[in-house]
């Protein structure tokens, strides 16, 4: 796979470890790039995306059909994937598909296990909360098993994820995609090893709590995505979401935290490495 350099070095102060990098600009941590809805101009968008300093991304899975494409739809690019079995596609889970995930994580590329977890918006009928809490674990047991990190999804359900986690012992780490619960469920999670995923919620004029969680954690426990091309931001004039956003949400998040873009491109990537990519020499 391409490896690509670092760009824009910055000499200035930054927090902790990111002191030792240099900005290799921005990375998508969270993108549905295979979905069709960018099958009409997807080598469009992404030169784009390269224009605009963004270096790569992370394509979850979320079932068996389109994470069996996974791995060539991103070879020869600079994006990576995860597998796993996404809880708002529960219709198409059979729990045969646990044996081909654990299959396929001994063998695959993948990168972390996941887009799964929990999805409690509405009232859900007990038989598919039990389904969701049965792949849960198994997959949370997947990713000790095989030493991986994993992208929780979350919704209306992130003090049972965290029960659940305490329960499993977890110590894998990961990232919860969309964050948007309380500090105290933040804090919580980051005593568990895991990072926050940060999206275009960052962007609208009402989320004044996200705001002021961001600002009360530390700037490494936050992870930049967009999961496009769903949760569009505000501010686009198109409906379908995409990574072209991903530096809106960064120089937001740097405004936050009072530093410059290239700083915050620099401990981004030292984040990433650490949780994605912990035993090899990627430039992210």
């Amino acid at each position: 796979m391409k490896k690509y350099s670092p760009r824009d070095s910055f000499s200035g102060s930054l927090p902790g470890s990111c002191q030792k990098l240099s900005s290799p600009g921005w990375f998508d941590t969270h993108c549905h790039f295979d979905f069709p809805a960018f099958d009409p101009d997807r080598r469009a968008v992404w030169q784009h995306c390269e224009t605009l300093g963004i270096s790569g991304l992370i394509v979850p899975g979320v079932c068996r059909e389109q994470g069996e494409r996974l791995a060539s739809f991103c070879a020869g690019q600079p994006w990576f994937f995860a597998l796993g079995l996404h809880p708002c596609f529960s219709e198409r889970h059979r729990m045969a598909d646990l044996d081909w995930l654990e299959q396929v994580l001994s063998t695959s590329e993948c990168v972390a296990v996941g887009e799964f977890g929990l999805h409690f918006s509405r009232p859900v009928d007990l038989a598919v909360r039990q389904q969701q809490r049965q792949l849960f674990d198994a997959q949370i047991q997947l990713a000790q098993q095989h030493k991986l990190p994993v992208i929780l999804h979350g919704v209306g359900a992130h003090d049972e994820i965290i029960q659940a986690l305490r329960l499993a012992r977890f110590d894998g780490g990961g990232v919860v995609h969309a964050f948007s619960g309380s500090e105290q469920q933040a804090r919580q999670y980051l005593d568990l090893g895991f990072c926050l995923g940060l999206g275009g919620l960052l962007l609208r004029p009402n989320a004044h709590r996200l705001r002021r969680t961001v600002q009360q954690l530390p700037l490494e426990a936050w992870l930049l995505e967009t999961d496009a091309p769903d949760m569009t931001p505000a501010i686009a004039a198109s409906r379908r979401n995409s990574p072209v956003f991903l530096p809106l949400v960064g120089v937001a998040l740097a405004r936050i935290k009072q530093l410059t873009p290239a700083a915050l491109q620099a401990c981004q990537a030292d984040s990433i490495r650490k949780l994605f990519f912990p035993l090899s020499d990627h430039p992210i």
